[in-house]
């Protein structure tokens, strides 16, 4: 993020003590605490760790839907006024988190030690393979973070993600309306959308219920079935997660899917370029094919597309049956799954 010189932004940078890190190497993730599926991250912090405010964050329909220099100014700003509040005793932050260096990650070890830069994927990566590790893991319910507001009905303003401006679903049942601020999410002070989601992030997954103070007062939302659900695609964890679903492949837009009369919420994925000779492409799958049913399955609310249903619903060595389109034809391809691509 490159301020113009004199804008806002680059005179509010210079308030600030400012790090820079372009390697996660040395990142200590147990304190820097962010969805490392991003781009781009930014702290305002304390001389002890402590957090004021994140800024950085995404959804599914983009890298930079949330970044902008507007509210990037706006996060500053509101990052110098809560260090001057907690100087002055209103406001008590949360300790900082425990340390956790980023090399814990054997995938991390392993760059480092061939002397490479260290990327964020793929310390998302080791978080990943952690998950897999554990005894209790379930593929259907664990591996979605950082889930998006919006699942609650919270249509947030670009430049300034914590006011509400086309409150849907569970958020208007609620009663919170379009220009409400949020100010505490689950007791929790928010200044930006980073912030709201890192608290929706950690809310227990037995949890109902989220109560958000906002500008007009105390509002409980239900929370929604699903609500968690985002695109595992664009996660390293939905990329490792086994068993490889034989192809890879790009979820048809809404236009695509109407224009060949399959439903919206159908998981239809065209196929993309095959880097090796996969099981898909053996049993006859090629670039372009559009793969429209599994086993008879065409939708599911876990899936957004047809490789993360395969991933969710299936073991390596299973047998699977897809339907694809090829040139308006339907076409089947039957195969074994394995566990990675070659």
């Amino acid at each position: 993020m490159r301020p113009k010189k004199n804008s806002p932004l680059a005179k509010l940078q210079e308030k600030f003590i400012r790090l820079r890190f372009t390697n996660m190497a040395e990142i200590d993730i147990g304190v820097f605490e962010f969805d490392f599926n991003t781009t781009f991250g930014l702290f305002v912090i304390n001389h002890r760790k402590e957090i004021y405010l994140r800024y950085g964050a995404r959804n599914d329909a983009g890298a930079e839907t949330y970044l902008s220099f507007p509210s990037a100014t706006l996060a500053l700003q509101r990052g110098l006024k809560l260090h001057q509040d907690w100087k002055a005793g209103k406001i008590k932050l949360p300790p900082a988190g425990k340390s956790r260096m980023s090399q814990t990650f054997a995938n991390v070890r392993n760059v480092v030690q061939k002397n490479q830069c260290v990327h964020c994927h793929q310390v998302a990566e080791g978080q990943a393979l952690e998950l897999f590790a554990l005894q209790n893991f379930d593929k259907k319910t664990m591996p979605w973070i950082f889930p998006d507001p919006v699942k609650l009905g919270l249509g947030l303003n670009l430049d300034d993600p914590t006011v509400v401006e086309r409150p849907t679903g569970a958020a208007s049942k609620a009663g919170i309306e379009s220009g409400e601020q949020i100010l505490k999410v689950d007791g929790k002070l928010v200044s930006t959308f980073a912030d709201i989601q890192y608290v929706l992030h950690h809310l227990p997954r037995h949890r109902k219920e989220v109560t958000l103070v906002t500008s007009h007062g105390s509002r409980k939302i239900i929370l929604p079935s699903y609500w968690r659900i985002t695109d595992l695609n664009r996660r390293s964890i939905g990329h490792k997660m086994e068993p490889f679903p034989g192809f890879w492949g790009k979820p048809l837009t809404l236009g695509e899917k109407k224009k060949l009369g399959l439903k919206a919420g159908s998981f239809a994925t065209r196929s993309t370029k095959f880097w090796v000779q996969t099981q898909g492409a053996k049993a006859g799958l090629k670039e372009g094919d559009i793969v429209i049913e599994v086993d008879g399955v065409t939708a599911s609310p876990l899936a957004t597309n047809a490789q993360i249903y395969i991933r969710l619903h299936y073991n390596s060595g299973d047998q699977v049956t897809l339907k694809y389109l090829r040139a308006g034809k339907p076409h089947e391809a039957k195969y074994t799954l394995k566990a990675k691509p070659w």
